[in-house]
């Protein structure tokens, strides 16, 4: 295949064949939630230890009779290749590639081999990211919908074709808009509502395109003069201020003149005022006392009853808190809004192959989408607002205890030692595949049954729940996978039925009855 018709190829695939033009469907606000490197078996691992599978508010029939709808989402990215048409090493320049190609999800072929959702992972290849997306394009094509390769933040591969998101749309539309993460805020998933940069690593210029934006809630983790324990520190260097965009923009957000006409917050307190409705400022930037998660990187606090054994750093607001302060802030405009909420370090602790916290970060999301739904149902309606719920990508690979059997380790990793966990995970040339299993329930308040795979991301699908005006919407762009829907569809009644997940924005779009294209340049 020609280099050409490569680059054709691809834009096919990147740019989905969906109506560009919106219909109005109704829907004032749109609340998009994101629990971040979580699939089917990382949500079922939680939702058993809550004692919850299938019961989860997002789950159920509301009282109003609103059921909502659950899918597959595809979250494959863009790999650059050379002018032979060979995929590039991720992270490579840009400017050695003569194009770019789907990594793709290919149901009929996921299943032939046990490793073919992280092939990369291993020797000979061992490029772990050209075989699975990372957050950044996953949340470009969540909020822009275009495809791209990892690392770009609303750019196209390129790095010269800027893109639209939808929280740029819904403003144009005189709605407000807001990001609000669990982990940094200038981070790849919440960068994604707004920001536009070749590398999702330019924290700085990232936060700063933020708060020059016209969003009016930024919440995250990301402090400066906090550890991830609730300690005061002093920052060594200019580099401990480049999740809030550097010294002098924190100086300026926190000064008597502020910045841009945003209200500051950092104290729990304020947090829980916003929350109550106590205190309603027209924009607000809350950057929680902690260095770069809320709670997933504690450390050195007391022993409580948590799956991890830890208490939770007591300073701090819960993802649920920041999530109601947002939505007050943004339900002033009488317009409505588009957010994005995240469950950031969800991913964390599945890179880090730590099931008790991960199931602790992925139960203070299913805590959020609680409050969040409340507040709908207490200040709005499923009539006029949309929630959407879904993963970024997976991550871990996490599967069913005994799906491969080990043969160095055991099933799970003896101790947190480096050691420990690479023995546990699967190694293609020590380890023997026996079958496909999805964790096993073991009863509320008890580990499910696991193993971890991998450290990395994988091409596995996520779950997403939609409800509200514009859910029916993806029902038109479905493609099956019967057999993750054998592992995966009883608890949730999934019917193996998955969308890609350029296809979030363009039901958003339409849902917000936008009357431009779906993907502009700005």
């Amino acid at each position: 295949m020609t280099v050409t018709r490569l680059l054709l190829a691809t834009a096919l695939s990147g740019a989905l064949a969906l109506p560009a033009y919106a219909q109005d469907t109704g829907a004032r606000n749109v609340i998009l939630m994101i629990s971040d490197g979580i699939g089917f078996n990382g949500w079922l691992a939680a939702d058993y230890y809550q004692g919850l599978a299938g019961q989860q508010s997002y789950q159920i029939t509301r009282p109003d009779g609103t059921t909502p709808v659950v899918y597959g989402l595809d979250h494959h990215a863009l790999n650059l290749i050379d002018a032979q048409g060979n995929v590039l090493p991720s992270g490579e320049d840009v400017s050695l590639a003569a194009g770019a190609v789907a990594q793709g999800y290919d149901p009929s072929t996921r299943w032939l081999r046990f490793e073919n959702t992280m092939l990369n992972d291993f020797p000979p290849v061992a490029e772990r990211y050209t075989s699975y997306t990372d957050s950044a394009a996953a949340g470009t094509a969540l909020m822009a919908g275009r495809k791209t390769s990892n690392g770009r933040v609303n750019m196209d591969w390129t790095g010269e074709e800027v893109l639209r998101t939808i929280a740029q749309i819904a403003m144009d539309q005189d709605r407000s808009a807001g990001a609000v993460a669990s982990v940094m805020v200038s981070h790849a998933t919440p960068a994604a509502v707004i920001a536009h940069n070749i590398s999702r690593n330019n924290y700085v210029d990232i936060f700063n395109e933020m708060v020059a934006s016209d969003l009016d809630v930024i919440m995250g983790a990301g402090h400066p003069l906090y550890d991830n324990s609730g300690n005061q520190i002093e920052p060594e260097d200019e580099e401990a201020y480049r999740f809030v965009g550097g010294s002098d923009t924190l100086t300026a957000l926190t000064s008597e003149e502020g910045l841009n006409g945003f209200t500051f917050i950092d104290d729990l307190a304020d947090f829980q005022a916003l929350a109550d409705g106590e205190i309603m400022p027209e924009r607000v930037v809350g950057i929680a006392r902690a260095g770069s998660t809320l709670q997933a990187s504690r450390e050195g606090l007391p022993d409580a009853d948590t799956p991890s054994g830890m208490a939770y750093n007591p300073i701090v607001p819960d993802l649920a808190t920041m999530s109601l302060g947002a939505l007050n802030v943004l339900n002033q405009d009488e317009d409505g809004f588009f957010v994005m909420i995240e469950g950031g370090a969800v991913d964390w602790m599945g890179h880090g192959n730590d099931m008790p916290r991960f199931i602790e970060e992925q139960i203070d999301f299913n805590l959020a989408v609680d409050a969040v739904i409340e507040w709908v149902e207490e200040n709005s309606s499923w009539d006029e607002t949309l929630l959407i719920i879904t993963s970024d990508h997976e991550c871990g690979g996490i599967w069913g205890e005994g799906t491969w059997t080990n043969g160095v380790g055991g099933p799970v990793a003896a101790d947190r030692s480096d050691e420990a966990l690479l023995a546990a995970r699967f190694d293609p040339t020590e380890d023997i595949f026996n079958t496909y299993l999805a964790v096993q329930d073991r009863g509320a308040g008890t580990m499910p049954g696991y193993q971890w795979s991998s450290r990395n991301h994988t091409n596995e699908l996520v779950p997403l729940w939609a409800m509200g005006p514009g859910s029916e919407l993806f029902a038109e762009f479905t493609r099956t996978d019967l057999d993750a829907a054998e592992l995966w569809g009883a608890p949730y009644s999934w019917d193996g039925n998955f969308i890609d997940n350029t296809v979030v924005f363009h039901v958003m779009n339409e849902a917000f009855g936008a009357d431009q294209m779906a993907v502009a340049t700005q």
